[in-house]
């Protein structure tokens, strides 16, 4: 007679466990009488520890403090953290059963909804920061020329190049988050053919010679001229990691940038090689986060907000390939990417 009561439990719990929400029944003393596997999987325990006292396997545990307050008749949601090894955090609902005593916890990840949290209030921060120092120059130079200023002409074209300059990088800013922000939404357009991506990017670095006399290019591309990609992507992916290795790249000898290609199995391998002062191993997956710099970088007016390398990780997976950086020999940084060649 219980057996439609026992499939409902069961098929609640499943139920849970594919929602991957977490689901625990105590009885008075502690004890677990029934968890899924996403509990399991929350508090870091095997699946067979029915019949055992959660106080038992989880020690030092904000779970445990909860489950021991007097306030687990309080049906109100509260967020606990998780082992400190794992750096998660839950919001749990507990509702105490009147007459067998018995608690049911049911438990959510929150983590990444923290995680999302703070990337947005370090958004805010960054580009409040970012915007801050040209905002405050243009307005300086602004009032000095409204002041007067412009009946010297050597200081008004002064004040009018620090505007223009300035109000420059606030459009590149602006620009480089609009253009993330749609990479990140999926709503960037990939046009994907067959091309010639040594030939792009010889194009790319004559541009650079026009403008960039002191920098000294190496290249050595040996890649096939049959690669799947979107030109355009491509051509800003190159260009973003150039202009990393001209702002990040300069030693005794200027700036030297190496530049290759080759034939992998299945894809082609390009790195862009500078002889800077490299990026410490901690550190490499981050570069690629956005607006993240290194601490001794941050105080350089010459450096980039911390966009760059985030479009092109982004570019380059929409592109199905993969990024990473290694250190490079004598020294400096070697970035690399890896896109599909037409079979």
């Amino acid at each position: 007679m219980n057996l439609p009561k026992q499939n409902d439990n069961r098929s609640i719990t499943s139920l849970l466990s594919q929602m991957n929400i977490g689901f625990l029944i105590l009885d008075e003393s502690g004890s677990i009488i029934k968890i899924n596997n996403s509990c399991a999987n929350f508090l870091g325990l095997s699946d067979n520890v029915v019949g055992c006292s959660i106080i038992e396997l989880l020690g030092a545990h904000e779970l445990v403090d909860l489950i021991r307050s007097k306030s687990v008749s309080d049906t109100s949601p509260r967020e606990i953290s998780g082992p400190k090894s794992s750096g998660r955090k839950f919001l749990v609902n507990t509702s105490l059963d009147a007459k067998s005593n018995e608690l049911t916890i049911i438990m959510m990840d929150t983590t990444r909804v923290h995680k999302l949290e703070s990337m947005r209030r370090d958004f805010i921060t960054n580009i409040s920061h970012e915007l801050r120092t040209p905002l405050t120059v243009i307005r300086a130079n602004a009032e000095s020329l409204v002041d007067g200023v412009l009946k010297d002409q050597k200081a008004a074209k002064n004040f009018s190049e620090a505007i223009l300059k300035n109000s420059e990088k606030m459009t590149t800013l602006l620009s480089d988050i609009l253009n993330l922000a749609t990479i990140e939404s999926g709503e960037y357009s990939l046009d994907i053919e067959v091309s010639d991506a040594d030939k792009l990017i010889s194009d790319i670095v004559n541009g650079y010679y026009e403008n960039f006399k002191a920098i000294s290019f190496h290249l050595n591309l040996k890649g096939s001229k049959k690669v799947l990609i979107d030109a355009h992507a491509f051509k800003q992916v190159v260009t973003n990691l150039i202009d990393n290795a001209i702002r990040y790249g300069s030693s005794e000898k200027g700036i030297e940038i190496y530049i290759t290609s080759r034939n992998l199995e299945s894809q082609v391998r390009y790195e862009i090689e500078d002889r800077g002062t490299g990026i410490p191993s901690d550190m490499r997956e981050r570069v690629f986060e956005r607006f993240f710099r290194l601490q001794s970088d941050k105080s350089k007016s010459n450096m980039g907000v911390g966009l760059g390398l985030a479009i092109v990780k982004n570019l380059i997976n929409l592109m199905g390939g993969s990024v990473g950086n290694e250190a490079a020999f004598p020294k400096g940084t070697t970035f690399w990417f890896t896109l599909n060649r037409s079979s």
